[in-house]
């Protein structure tokens, strides 16, 4: 969540600065209201607590000195304090939980190195890696492919499970193991520590990184009250939720492969075909936790490393960074990487990698010690590493060959135990 200081000391300020998401936060209305309110009983409270233990020690002293007619008088008014107290705390944590319901639906502030913009058509192209590829004949598009080849059963993944499930068959499951252990190997040589965490979360964790309230029609929600991840990126960004780290050990990098889950409410009539929109799917993860010195620099770093990966299998692709009205609810600056598709005749995002300052570690009271002994909130950045379906799909499609097969790149042959073709 947003520091609720920026509100109070810089309202009109911080309105203007979250209006260029393209959004009206209406609720933000009752903020000041709402604020000034709790800070009246807040005062009432703490001047309510010092006459009541003012009130406390004379009482002893007029015990002591035979005056007890005035000492139960101050009893009473004691007693009249205790309950008043009682009925001023009750509506301190009602304010609070009004304003924290406001403060958990206003997103991040984007940083003033983001453009301006309404929605995805203003985002701009930073770079590109090499050109779209060519072909000498008609490519197929990787649905197409994956069912000639029997890679993919489109129809028994729906009769199983339902709508935008697939199932993974022979050398098409065993690409996409090959892209989650690849991805995870570049990602550990970089300093990243792999971990295997569970699928399943707690609504905290959700809230500790902005996907609850705000997107709960996107998630799958058990019976038990608990969830299904919809990216890694919970799960690591909760792993020191509630503590205070020893600054000398930061910057501490994660990368996870997991299973993740979205309901895609909205997206009727999107990238139906294909495994570009699932409700099931891979993605391996990088999250970094770091100090509040150097986090841009931290997110150069890790958009470098997911281009790394695309880079090393050849596949084209360009950065782009997201506009205002395009951003993630809890990043302050966001790069999407785009991979080439042949079959949409252009780029399709296959990871965005986001600085969120210290806007998630509010929520999880993620902080750290600096060098002087002063506990900070800790930075944290997350990005995909990248979305493994997606890399699967950019794979098939790009390394097609004329015959119909599919020449393996070169660093993903080992495990193929040397084969060179999908056939």
């Amino acid at each position: 969540m947003l520091d609720i200081n920026k509100l109070r000391q810089n309202f009109e300020e911080t309105v203007k600065i979250l209006s260029t998401r393209g959004k009206k936060y209406e609720q933000l209305n009752k903020f000041q209201e709402l604020d000034s309110e709790w800070r009246q009983v807040t005062t009432k409270i703490q001047n309510l607590n010092a006459q009541t233990n003012k009130f406390s020690k004379e009482i002893g002293s007029l015990i002591d000195s035979g005056k007890k007619q005035e000492a139960e008088e101050l009893k009473n008014k004691v007693k009249e304090g205790k309950t008043e107290l009682i009925s001023l705390s009750s509506k301190k944590e009602e304010l609070e939980s009004e304003l924290n319901e406001i403060l958990y639906s206003i997103p991040n502030l984007p940083d003033k190195s983001v453009p301006i913009g309404k929605d995805e058509n203003e985002n701009v192209e930073i770079k590109k890696f090499s050109t779209p590829t060519k072909f000498d004949f008609k490519p197929l598009a990787h649905w197409d492919l994956a069912e000639k080849l029997g890679l993919i059963d489109f129809e028994r993944g729906v009769k199983i499970c339902g709508s935008r499930y697939i199932m993974y068959l022979d050398k098409g499951a065993r690409l996409i193991r090959a892209l989650q252990w690849y991805t995870l190997e570049i990602n550990t040589q970089a300093g990243f520590k792999e971990v295997l965490p569970p699928v399943v979360v707690k609504r905290e964790s959700l809230i500790g990184t902005g996907q609850l309230p705000k997107f709960e029609e996107d998630l799958y929600k058990l019976n038990s009250g608990d969830y299904l991840s919809p990216t890694g990126e919970v799960q690591l960004t909760n792993l020191y939720r509630g503590e205070i780290l020893d600054g000398n050990k930061l910057p501490i990098y994660f990368t996870t492969d997991t299973c993740c889950f979205r309901s895609e409410a909205g997206s009727a009539g999107k990238d139906t075909r294909g495994v570009i929109r699932q409700h099931q799917f891979y993605k391996t993860e990088m999250v970094k936790i770091v100090s509040d010195q150097n986090s841009f620099d931290e997110l150069e770093h890790m958009t470098s490393q997911a281009e790394k990966i695309l880079e090393s299998l050849n596949l084209p692709h360009r950065r782009i960074v997201l506009c205002t009205g395009d951003m993630g609810f809890s990043s302050a600056k966001t790069y999407d990487i785009e991979v080439w598709l042949p079959s949409y005749n252009s780029y399709k995002e296959i990871s965005s990698c986001s600085n969120c300052l210290d806007f998630q570690a509010r929520n999880l009271m993620l902080r750290y010690k600096d060098k002087n002994g002063e506990t900070k909130y800790c930075h944290t950045l997350n990005g995909s590493g990248l979305a493994i379906d997606r890399l699967w799909a950019a794979v098939v499609e790009n390394y097609q060959q004329a015959d119909g097969s599919i020449l393996i790149p070169e660093p993903l042959r080992k495990y193929f135990n040397g084969e060179k073709y999908i056939k």
